[in-house]
């Protein structure tokens, strides 16, 4: 049984209603913290949209409306994918229609690239913001790959080495190929992830072995990738369980994970290890989290990104390396809502409370 565990970030995506305008909007004061509501969305209440941020406007795309299961109740839910999208401007409180995916999606992932955001789901597809308009993407690879932005390049990578085996690849937009990453200096492993660092392309994994966590703690190791030189570098071995999600901060990298495990009482490790930590690629030094205060991680933050994948508990801010703590979204309480970083900011839109939702929140720290 594996003891480590990796925290998935949700995105929400929207496209093109006939009709759908920019509504009447009220600027959100800036400056000023805490929650704002956000303008009427043009788009229908849903869940699990996709939510990606361009550098400038939030996109939420696809997600499924169908209604959630009553409190205590066991039901069969047959989701069916959302066509649409829309995109969101946190700066002027503005919705616009945005052209409607090659498809309908639903639990995709995605990531933004220049002008360029990319969406995989079984296929890939390319929304270039400046021109709204969507294309298909070839892709060399199966199921089990997942994307991450690699400063002005698209990287595919492979989740896990369990059962499946196979090369990474970056993507040559000009081109539309894929080229073969070098080869990864650590052995077979799962619970891959990767980040990048504002220099180099980070690799964090855990050592694929029989019965993983059974008598050792699966630890996080790491190696960083030069794109340019194709050069990897090993860097030393972390004692954190949990291999993302990181976001870049100066010349670290953060995974703001909270809690840890010492193994349980059958083959107890000795002590506690760590969910979350830091670590720099430069030096290779590994840094504990600051103590938090109750209540559970929600992410962190620099004073212009963040990693938001929670809205309430709180957030580490690692301008002073404290924690702050998320207050209630004002209302009714809402489950499953899509979860956006727009630069320091939270966007949240959608989720389900006794029914679907469509109303967005912001959150400035």
């Amino acid at each position: 049984m594996r003891r480590g565990r990796s925290v998935v970030l949700v995105a929400a995506f929207c496209g093109v209603l006939a009709g759908c305008g920019q509504g009447v909007a009220t600027p959100v004061a800036a400056g000023e913290p805490g929650w704002s509501a956000a303008a009427a969305s043009p788009l229908s209440p849903r869940t699990a949209a996709l939510g990606l941020w361009t550098g400038r406007e939030v996109l939420l795309i696809g997600g499924s409306d169908t209604p959630p299961c009553p409190p205590n109740a066991d039901c069969a839910r047959d989701e069916t994918p959302l066509p649409d999208g829309a995109a969101f401007d946190p700066a002027t409180n503005r919705w616009r229609g945005i052209a409607a995916p090659p498809e309908p999606l639903l639990d995709g992932q995605g990531v933004v690239v220049g002008e360029t955001a990319y969406v995989l789901q079984d296929e890939l597809f390319a929304y270039r913001v400046d021109r709204d308009e969507w294309t298909r993407a070839p892709v060399p690879f199966g199921e089990g790959y997942r994307l991450v932005a690699a400063g002005d390049r698209l990287v595919a990578f492979l989740g896990s080495e369990e059962n499946n085996h196979g090369p990474d690849y970056v993507y040559d937009a000009a081109a539309a190929k894929w080229d073969r990453l070098p080869a990864d200096p650590l052995s077979p492993a799962f619970d891959r992830t990767m980040a990048w660092s504002g220099s180099e392309l980070v690799l964090f994994d855990q050592e694929l072995v029989p019965n993983p966590g059974a008598e050792k703690p699966s630890i996080t190791r790491a190696a960083a990738l030069d794109l340019a030189t194709g050069k990897w570098r090993r860097l030393p071995d972390s004692e954190i369980l949990a291999t993302g999600p990181w976001l870049a901060a100066g010349d670290e990298l953060i995974n703001p994970t909270l809690g840890g495990g010492d193994g349980g009482q059958v083959g107890n490790w000795g002590r506690v290890y760590p969910y979350g930590g830091s670590v720099s690629p430069a030096t290779g030094v590994w840094s504990p989290l600051p103590d938090p205060p109750p209540g559970p991680a929600a992410g962190a933050r620099t004073g212009t990104t963040a990693l938001y994948f929670g809205d309430s508990g709180v957030v580490l801010d690692t301008t002073t390396g404290t924690w702050q703590k998320i207050p209630a979204i004002p209302g009714d309480e809402v489950t499953g809502r899509t979860i956006v970083a727009a630069g320091a900011l939270m966007v949240v839109f959608g989720g389900a409370s006794s029914d679907l939702v469509a109303d967005a929140w912001i959150w400035r720290p």
